[in-house]
């Protein structure tokens, strides 16, 4: 619950912000501008008093409160001098309040400790402070002020300019040499007139101001600034009125752009490379299931590389934050006939099976209401399948899409606007044993681990109470009303199962008998977990762990992957067969890929290298899940651009790892609704319905001329302050053709990164724009990262654009970012 500032505490350019429900920002807005009273404590722990505090509304650069004893002015908190929101400390001074309610806002050196009504109130206005704190970062030009808040003064000394550093990204020696070319006489200070034009030189903003100047003489009022978006950005009118009344300041009863306020446009969030319309959720619906991109996990029970990382809800919870509609669960036998999730035959930590399905039910639908597919890949005995369908039906049940009855008839898979709010069960399953299943399927509930006494009764609807010796065994075959667990109980499972667990069962693991299972106990301060002795069969090396030091001995085998087409080590061994219960709640049923006769309500799992343009065909119709190799251990991500290209719904990624893959996969999925949606349509050519075939692009579709004007602040996130010589690494993604055409350019300039220019002008002809990534990658001349972007050219603007960088975390890098012209021919 802590989003804080680390480093210098002179700028929120660091600033770790806290997420919350992109839904709740209308209500959290609202809530700051209009104010809300609240209890402020103080140090001296007297009787807390009632204030109001609000956003500034004049420019929305401070935070206002009132206090009946001081100056109205000096009763604000400027938004940029805040480095630290957090819920109050656990100490003596504030032991008795509910920390849940608290929010302690710490600016320069002085803190607010302030105690709200109710936590959802603490959480909007936290909300509502974060936005507005962004909205002052992205503002990037802005006039120096004084310390204590008071009005510009006119003399500015090299002191206060010297404050502005980690925002202008120069180093000392140079800002101190064009500081000497204003103050002439060395008296230590200039004028406001002159500090406003060496920002200018700062920024050099010649080829703007040459654009302002076209179409206003100092003031661009609202026609002339509508004129500009007409002729160079063609946005919708509605775009246009609502950036002018954003940017716009009152100059007595009219209103007008600065050059400066045109310039923050310029480079704003409204007015980006990517298309803010279809950031928004514009497609049709009414298409089937199997004519969209679903953006997919996998492995998304874990939080780190594929061997010894932990398990955890977390992950879960992680995956859908980033729009994830597709989650993988990994199931294996548990003690006590309870399954766990877990990589098998790894030192991954275990989770509960129950503890991830109602971490589900709570944030599966808390981002979006569009079908959530749940992947199971199933090594359990048939006992715990059935324990598992009872765990699905008692949290989801009136979610679970069930196989309709003419199933065998269905042309296509259901459409997307019939399937709000669905939970499809992936599992590879009998299609032939769920109707007749489902028939005597009709209540369930999760069975418990210790069977409850049964009383003597004379209904016949109450058990008799049976005999020790099979009490246990009769009670794991009969549904129980046990009502789901709580999230509380399940928190020591989210780190590991007890080791007392794993010492009551027998032959858990189920390996060759040549290498037996040696229990070796791994502790953490979170968990306690089994770590067996085994050989890894799904990557390019085998380890064996011996108790009690549990080193490496690395011994090279060939590789081997699992799929849901091969017959897993467990399944040989033991010869399970599926759970018709199980089978009776799936809706994707696994099926080879060379199955010739099949129906919609099937599903092909093809590990990476399998994938190819040849399957477009395919795809039209049926499904096919693409995950990665069981090499990459290190759980990196192959390249996802061939899968979409081929029409795969299911590009199942690593989301624990922010790599170039993620990068792309993120970007596409801002498309339509962005973690709102999880969905963006097929182009018609490859939906259902289309015909044409990847080889039939031998035309040029869209051709662009692309120029690179200038950068903003492209720094080193480990030191502000220090020279970089960024390049610009542009490339195109997409089918292979247009990758050969339009080979990687790289645009360099030398030690500047507040605001490099870049001579870089290209012209793009891409065949097939549909499939098509435009890709920016920021480094340093020592191949530092600096920032990155990506960006589908079916989403791309044109005109005078801004592209925002990310950090090599997929986070905003405030004030970051590109000044772009694209123009299309």
């Amino acid at each position: 619950m802590l989003a804080t500032m680390k480093g210098r505490k002179s700028s929120a350019s660091k600033f770790d912000r806290k997420e919350f429900d992109q839904r709740t920002l209308s209500a959290a807005v609202n809530l700051i501008v209009y104010g809300c009273h609240v209890q402020k404590y103080n140090k001296s722990n007297k009787k807390p008093i009632s204030r109001l505090y609000y956003l500034y509304e004049e420019d929305m650069d401070y935070l206002q409160y009132l206090h009946s004893g001081r100056p109205f002015a000096q009763c604000r908190i400027p938004l940029l001098d805040i480095i630290e929101l957090r819920e109050i400390p656990t100490t003596e001074q504030f032991q008795n309040l509910p920390y849940q309610r608290t929010l302690q806002i710490t600016f320069a050196s002085k803190k607010h400790t302030i105690l709200f009504n109710t936590m959802d109130e603490r959480d909007l206005f936290w909300q509502g402070l974060q936005y507005f704190i962004d909205v002052a970062e992205h503002n990037l030009i802005r006039d120096v002020k004084s310390t204590n808040d008071n009005p510009i003064v006119e003399q500015i000394t090299l002191k206060q300019i010297k404050g502005m550093l980690p925002q202008l990204s120069i180093t000392k020696q140079e800002l101190k040499s064009l500081f000497n070319q204003y103050d002439l006489e060395r008296k230590g200070y200039i004028s406001n007139s002159d500090y406003q034009d060496l920002l200018k030189r700062l920024m050099n903003q010649d080829f703007v101001r040459f654009l302002f100047d076209r179409y206003a003489i100092q003031q661009m009022n609202k026609q002339e600034f509508i004129k500009f978006l007409t002729n160079e950005q063609s946005p919708y009118q509605k775009q246009c009125e609502d950036a002018f009344r954003l940017f716009a300041k009152q100059d007595g009863n009219s209103f007008s752009l600065s050059f400066l306020e045109f310039l923050n446009y310029l480079l704003s969030t409204y007015n980006q490379l990517f298309d803010y319309q279809k950031t928004q959720i514009y497609q049709s619906e009414d298409f089937p299931l199997t004519d969209y991109w679903i953006n997919s996990s996998h492995n998304t029970y874990l939080m780190g590389d594929q061997l010894t990382s932990e398990s955890s809800i977390q992950a879960y919870i992680n995956a859908f934050q980033k729009g994830c509609r597709c989650v993988e669960l990994d199931c294996w036998d548990g003690d006590n006939n309870q399954p766990i999730i877990y990589h098998g035959f790894t030192m991954t930590s275990k989770i509960s099976f129950e503890s991830v399905i109602e971490t589900i039910k709570e944030y599966g639908f808390k981002y979006s209401k569009y079908p959530l597919i749940l992947s199971l890949e199933v090594h359990c005995c048939v006992k715990q399948q059935d324990v598992m369908t009872d765990i699905l039906k008692t949290y989801l049940n009136d979610n679970l899409l069930l196989l309709p009855d003419d199933y065998q008839s269905s042309d296509y898979y259901p459409k997307l606007n019939k399937l709000y709010y669905k939970v499809i069960i992936k599992h590879r399953g009998k299609m032939k044993s769920s109707l007749q299943y489902r028939e005597r399927f009709i209540s369930i509930s999760p069975i418990n681990v210790i069977p409850p006494p049964f009383e003597e009764s004379d209904s016949p609807d109450i058990a008799k109470k049976p005999s020790s010796s099979v009490q246990v065994e009769q009670y794991l075959n009969t549904p129980s009303t046990l009502k789901p667990r709580s999230q509380k109980s399940f928190k020591r499972q989210d780190h590991g199962l007890p080791i007392n667990q794993y010492r009551q069962s027998s032959n858990i693991f189920q390996i060759e008998e040549e290498i037996k299972p040696n229990k070796i106990i791994h502790k953490t301060k979170t968990e306690t977990t089994l770590r067996p002795k085994y050989k890894i069969q799904n990557i390019e090396t085998q380890i064996q762990f011996d108790a009690p030091n549990p080193r490496c001995q690395i011994v090279q085998i060939p590789l081997k992957v699992d799929s849901d087409e091969d017959v897993s080590i467990d399944k040989a061994k033991k010869d399970k067969s599926e759970s018709l219960k199980m089978s009776s709640i799936t809706a994707l049923f696994g099926a080879p890929i060379k199955q010739q006769i099949r129906t919609v309500w099937e599903i092909s799992s093809l590990e990476e290298s399998k994938v190819n343009e040849s399957l477009l065909d395919f795809h039209r119709k049926y499904f096919t899940r693409i995950y990665p190799s069981g090499s990459r251990v290190d759980s990196s991500n192959y390249d996802p651009v061939p899968a979409f290209n081929s029409g795969s719904q299911i590009v199942a990624l690593n989301f624990q790892k922010n790599d170039m893959p993620m990068l792309i996969n993120m970007c596409k999925f801002m498309e339509n609704g962005g973690i709102e949606s999880g969905y963006v349509l097929k182009p018609q050519w490859m939906r259902s319905d289309g015909k044409k075939k990847i080889n039939e692009f031998t035309s040029i579709q869209l051709s662009f001329t692309l120029s690179i004007l200038v950068g903003y602040h492209l720094r080193l996130l480990n030191d502000q302050n220090a020279k970089v010589n960024p390049s610009i690494k542009i490339s195109i993604r997409g089918l292979l053709q247009d990758e050969q055409n339009n080979k990687p350019q790289i645009a360099t300039i030398s030690q500047n990164g507040l605001n490099p220019q870049f001579n870089f002008i290209y012209k793009y002809n891409i065949r097939c724009p549909d499939l098509a990534f435009l890709i920016f990658e920021v480094l340093d001349a020592s191949k530092t990262f600096l920032g990155w972007s990506a960006i589908p050219l079916s989403c791309m603007s044109y005109g005078y654009r801004a592209v925002s960088l990310l950090s090599q975390y997929l986070k905003p890098l405030p004030k970051s970012c590109l000044l772009v012209h694209v123009q299309k021919h």
